[in-house]
Order: C-alpha cells, then sequence, then structure tokens
C-alpha cells in the first residue's frame, strides 16, 4: 500500500507590525509552517498613509528609515524564531498601503497561506476585525487565516 503525502502549505506569509494580534499571527504562522515544513515569508509594511511619502533625503524620510529599521528589527526576531525552529525564512520590508503590499507580496511570491492577527496597529477598542486584515480577507487569491 502507498501513502501519499499532501503538503497543503509550501509557502507562508506572516506580515508583522509591532502590534500582538501580529505577534499571534507570529506563532500561529510558525506552528503551521513547521507543522507543513513550508518556507516562511513575513513583510513589514510602511504605511505611507499614516507615515507620509518623502522623495527626497528629509527630516521625513530619515524618519521613515527609523520605521523600517524598526520593521527589520520585528522581522529579525520572527526569522530568529523560524531558523531555531529548522525553517528556512525571507523577509521584505515595503513601503505603501499595508493591504496593498501584503497581497502584491503574496501574489509575487506564489503564497499558499496568509497568516496574521485581527487587529493590527489601528486597533480600535471595538471587537471587530482590523481594516487591513479585512480587506486582505475580502481580496487575496490564497486562504487569510486570521487570528
Amino acid at each position: 500500500m502507498r501513502i501519499f503525502t499532501y503538503q497543503m502549505f509550501k509557502r507562508i506569509l506572516i506580515p508583522v507590525d509591532g502590534s500582538a494580534g501580529a505577534q499571534r499571527g507570529v506563532e500561529h504562522g510558525l506552528e503551521l509552517a513547521e507543522q507543513f515544513d513550508a518556507v516562511v515569508h513575513t513583510i513589514f509594511v510602511v504605511d505611507e498613509r499614516r507615515f507620509g511619502h518623502s522623495p527626497a533625503i528629509s527630516s521625513d524620510e530619515l524618519f521613515l528609515e527609523q520605521v523600517e529599521t524598526s520593521g527589520q528589527a520585528l522581522m529579525d526576531e520572527l526569522a530568529n524564531k523560524a531558523q531555531t525552529r529548522g525553517l528556512e525564512v525571507y523577509t521584505c520590508c515595503a513601503r505603501g498601503i499595508p493591504f496593498e503590499a501584503i497581497l502584491t507580496y503574496a501574489e509575487d511570491n506564489d503564497i499558499d497561506l496568509i497568516v496574521m492577527g485581527l487587529h493590527g496597529r489601528a486597533q480600535r477598542e471595538e471587537p471587530k476585525i482590523g481594516s487591513t486584515t479585512e480587506r486582505i480577507l475580502r481580496e487575496a487569491d490564497v486562504p487569510v487565516l486570521p487570528v
């Protein structure tokens, strides 16, 4: 009798933004990646709607670089956790509108699953789903697991 194994998820994308919700996404995403021996991808998006857009070197640009440095630190932490579990990991820091950047990354990298927190940095008091998560749930061509 032959037993075939089916790897359901080969590439899992875990967006990070430093929020508690994103951290839940990290933990669940890494558990799934370990279970399926999947490659982990992580992305941090500097929200240009929130932080502005500056094409020239200025104090605004220096601030955006500081935000990117903070995002890279978050992704490095995730990468260390993934590598400790024996997982391959890729990181990406992008600028733009978070849901658009996440969806573009997912499409460009043949992502099989997006795992993310219900709320991110723009969390409100209401127990509703976050706006970025909601847009990704509606528009993604791949499964999305909000945690």
